[in-house]
């Protein structure tokens, strides 16, 4: 049970807010792209994201 709750945090909640926070950084921060387009490019990106290991998740979850 620990172990699954380990894998939902990182899956769900550390990968996603890592990869947002450095995307923000780069894009918005260092090369000074605009702030609507950043946010929609890394919205679209998290949620395929999350779509994608939803459905790896539930295919794991169904073969245990």
């Amino acid at each position: 049970m620990k172990n699954q709750k380990l894998t939902f945090i990182g899956y769900f909640l550390v990968i996603p807010l890592i990869f947002f926070v450095s995307a923000l950084l780069w894009r918005w921060g260092i090369k000074h792209t605009d702030i609507g387009v950043v946010l929609t490019d890394g919205l679209a990106i998290l949620g395929s994201y999350y779509l994608l290991i939803s459905v790896i998740g539930s295919v794991r979850i169904a073969r245990s």
